[in-house]
């Protein structure tokens, strides 16, 4: 704006100064009362005038009217100025009380010197409109659509330009919005003060702003009123440097900086920050998360408190400094936690520096986590852990060689690093760990988690997992020690981990698991004996299954193998009745327990349909899910070939709430 008008007042200097010596001169000869000149329209680059005439009455006020004006594509027709005490002579002009007929609740005052060029234009505005403001500003910038201005403005110059410019702004209720609707705001109550100064080719300034109510979005941040910001520089034409600048912001504390930005690249050149107790939920909740792309960071919410210091310089950040004070993170989904962090962290861009990590516990998926310490080396934006430990429940996770680091690679070629046509460069956060798992109670795990009871231990080894910013790998096998048998994970993979809607796949290979322990945990019936269990081709959407081959048979081996009555039944509302009214029908029904062969029962399911067999397919009818052996025994079989996978479910869950009661005739 500053440069805007400098260079309109050296366009209209000349035009204006031609226009008033002419005047003087017939002023000079002429003997009337009140003299009325017509003046030639005026044309510049971003000025034009018309039809512009000036009244001089004989009480010594002033009228100048121009029928059209244009200033930097803005255009006003009639403009009247009307000066209640008008004074003109070869030396000077200017102009007292002085009033726009299109903008009441404003008066002028204004001074020419023509000998050395000198000028000083100053308004006091009362409750001006302001919509009827923005009139009168350049296009260009955004535009008051609402609520009142009062307060003073004042420009001064020379022949060379503008030389100073002092704002004392009063808002009320003011408001502003663009085409697009990426920058809007409403109800703004609070003041303006600037004031800048020109030697040279450079301006020195300082201003204030304290923002008491009212609501600003800006893409995409979405501000309200407690704001208070005062800050002081330099403009050379080219550079903008805040030299010192202090924000107050609400609920979250002082933060100072230094600022310089190239205005030719639109770039920030350098930075530096420093703020101290920090809130920290405040700060990421307003000015950080809006930037943040959709996934479980943006999603959660942090807190405690911080003091920081920022240096930014070459288009990176050169070093960042963090005091920790009973800070934490927590997703909002209940994914994940950790809580009473208090760590100094000393990062540097060129030097190797440690961070010694306090947590006081937290939580992941539910399970709670004891406290610990790790010693994170950096180097760089490589973050690395030796050896941490993770205290859950009554047992523990130990990771082993835990790497963090930034990585370029390129989206639609499925390989690291390597461009191709029409795909564009992404640069991610990817990491990679190896763990243990020692034995952790499943009863302790199970209920923490909210899963029904599971009796056992788990525990494991994980070789290697692996982010490479879109998907989680692991490789080799995940082994757990459940139900008194074991559980073998192998082709893990878990695309978009932390987005909306996680993709999972891979197999599971179950041996020997206890069929009493697993009854029991599930409200089943009781069963004895042991099952093996193959789940292939496993696909999750959203943590729900999409498809899977999977297959329950009996173990090898010799061992007792005995089915409940309530077993039957509820093995039996899942696959079809018939076994039900077989039991009631015969002398069956006085037993108990029964004895079986062999268990078997597999599901294919494809677009939410399962399709069922058993121990024995037979010929596309009725299929063997328990058959019988021993004394006294029993054969049940399934009816139905083909299940809603959501049927299937609501099946299941109403046998093991109980809900289905044997019926003995």
């Amino acid at each position: 704006m500053l440069q805007a008008v400098t260079h309109l007042q050296k366009q209209l200097g000349q035009c204006i100064q031609t226009a008033l010596y002419a005047l003087l001169l017939f002023a000079s000869i002429a003997d009337a009362a009140e003299f009325s000149l017509n003046i030639a329209d005026i044309a510049a680059p971003d000025f034009t005038a018309r039809g512009i005439v000036l009244i001089l009455p004989e009480n010594g006020s002033a009228d100048l009217r121009i029928a059209e004006l244009h200033v930097q594509q803005r255009g006003l027709r009639n403009v009247h100025l009307h000066c209640a005490s008008f004074a003109l002579s070869t030396a000077s002009m200017n102009c007292h009380g002085g009033s726009l007929a299109q903008l009441p609740g404003m008066s002028l005052e204004f001074d020419y010197r023509f000998d050395t060029g000198k000028w000083q234009v100053s308004a006091a505005l009362r409750n001006v409109p302001g919509k009827q403001f923005a009139a009168f500003l350049p296009a260009s910038m955004l535009l008051p659509t609402q609520g009142r201005l009062s307060g003073t403005l004042r420009i001064s110059g020379e022949a060379s330009g503008v030389a100073a410019v002092a704002a004392d702004m009063q808002l009320a209720d003011a408001g502003f919005s663009d085409a697009s609707g990426l920058h809007a705001a409403e109800k703004l109550r609070g003041t303006v003060k600037f004031a800048a100064v020109r030697k040279a080719a450079l301006w020195t300034w300082q201003g204030n702003i304290a923002w008491q109510s009212g609501e600003i979005f800006w893409q995409p941040l979405y501000l309200r009123g407690g704001h208070r910001i005062s800050a002081s520089g330099s403009f050379d034409g080219a550079r903008l440097k805040v030299e010192q600048a202090i924000v107050d912001l609400p609920e979250v504390g002082r933060v100072q900086f230094a600022a310089l930005w190239d205005m030719k690249q639109s770039t920030l050149a350098e930075c530096t920050a420093h703020g101290e107790n920090l809130a920290l939920e405040k700060f990421f909740a307003d000015y950080a998360r809006p930037f943040l792309d959709k996934g479980a960071l943006a999603e959660s919410h942090l807190y405690g408190h911080a003091d920081a210091d920022w240096q930014y310089r070459n288009g990176a950040t050169q070093s960042l400094r963090l005091a920790l004070r009973d800070a934490g993170i927590a997703d909002a989904e209940q994914r994940f936690a950790l809580l009473g962090v208090n760590s100094e962290i000393d990062w540097q861009a060129d030097a190797p520096r440690t961070a010694n990590i306090a947590f006081a516990g937290g939580a992941l998926l539910g399970v709670p986590l004891g406290s610990g310490q790790w010693a994170v080396q950096m180097r760089g934006m490589e973050f690395s852990v030796a050896q941490g430990v993770l205290p859950v429940l009554d047992g523990k996770i130990e990771l082993h060689d835990f790497n963090l680091h930034h990585e370029a690679g390129y989206r639609e070629t499925g390989q690291a690093g390597k461009p191709c046509s029409g795909c564009s460069q992404d640069v991610a956060w990817h990491w990679q760990f190896a763990a243990s798992l020692s034995r952790i109670s499943m009863e302790q795990f199970s209920q923490a988690a909210g899963w029904p009871k599971m009796l056992g231990t788990l525990a494991g080894r994980i070789p290697k997992v692996s982010y490479d910013g879109h998907e989680i790998d692991v490789d080799g096998a995940l082994l757990f020690n459940v139900f008194d048998g074991t559980v073998v994970a192998t082709q893990l993979k878990l695309a978009d981990p932390f987005g909306r809607a996680p993709r999972l796949s891979g197999s599971l290979t179950m041996r020997e698991l206890d069929l009493d322990l697993l009854t029991r945990t599930f409200s089943f019936g009781n069963m004895q004996g042991r099952i093996d269990v193959d789940v292939n081709n496993l696909e999750l959407q959203d943590w729900q299954p999409a498809r899977f081959d999977a297959r329950v048979f009996s173990s090898a081996g010799d061992y007792p193998k005995k089915i409940s009555q309530k077993a039957v039944q509820n093995i039996s509302a899942l696959g079809g009745a018939g076994a039900v009214a077989a039991i009631q029908r015969s002398y069956l029904s006085f037993f108990k327990d029964f004895g079986y062969e062999r268990i078997g029962w597999s599901c294919a399911l494809r677009n939410g349909v399962c399709a069922m067999g058993g121990v024995d397919d037979g010929n596309g009818g009725a299929y063997v899910i328990v058959k019988g052996g021993g004394i006294p025994a029993i054969t049940v079989m399934g009816y139905n070939r083909s299940v809603s996978w959501d049927e299937l479910i609501t099946r299941l869950k109403r046998v093991t709430q109980n809900n289905m009661q044997a019926v003995v005739k």
